[in-house]
């Protein structure tokens, strides 16, 4: 009798298993090592610097009222040179050079920035016929200010520069009244950008004791 030869089955993987793959218990740990690099680096990137917002501030005191009131005036957009049109503030490094903290912004844009507090500083000094742009139809404003920033930047314990063109003008006419460049130098009175801002703020509420002496002038 002839016996057929009986042949053994390979013997299958475990279930859950697919071919090849070995257990975990066998698996090696390789990924470990970048797993443990990966942590800290992920913590670095996590833990950036928050960025301090500042504003400015009016500061000019209030004028005492006087018999004959002051023209209504009219406060167009002030202009601001490419340099200073940016959030960050600038600071003063040397006689050449400027650098822009990326820790410390404006809140806002500086042009809007500085339209708003200048409005605030001259309707202290002149009364509530200030108004900004395009609000002068509401107080039949008789004149209109235009004031272009050419610098301001300062350096931290040392003098912040502040240098600007203005002009008064009547009505919709394009003849200016008056026309004039103010450069003025605030003292930093501290090595922290909160002093900076301070300067900044006193600085524009000297520009507007000028031209609001130049308004009171206007007959």
């Amino acid at each position: 009798m002839n016996h057929s030869p009986q042949h053994s089955e390979p013997a299958r993987p475990a279930a859950g298993l697919a071919r090849g793959t070995r257990p975990a218990a066998q698996r090696p740990l390789a990924s470990l090592p970048a797993l443990l690099l990966c942590a800290p680096l992920a913590a670095c990137l996590g833990s950036s610097p928050a960025v301090v917002l500042h504003t400015l501030r009016p500061t000019a005191s209030p004028a005492a009222l006087t018999a004959s009131p002051s023209p209504a005036l009219e406060v167009m957009p002030v202009r601001v040179s490419e340099l200073l049109q940016r959030p960050q503030l600038v600071f003063v490094q040397g006689p050449d050079r400027l650098s822009l903290s990326e820790a410390h912004h404006w809140a806002g844009a500086l042009d809007k920035e500085l339209q708003r507090v200048l409005v605030q500083d001259l309707a202290a000094l002149l009364g509530d016929g200030v108004v900004p742009y395009p609000e002068g139809p509401q107080v039949s404003a008789q004149l209109r200010l235009e004031v272009s920033v050419q610098r301001l930047e300062g350096q931290l314990g040392g003098a912040l520069t502040l240098e600007a063109t203005w002009a008064l003008l009547r009505g919709d006419e394009a003849a200016a009244l008056t026309r004039k460049r103010t450069r003025l130098e605030e003292p930093v009175q501290g090595a922290e950008p909160d002093a900076l801002v301070a300067a900044h703020s006193r600085a524009v509420a000297a520009l507007a004791g000028e031209i609001a002496a130049a308004v009171r002038a206007v007959k």
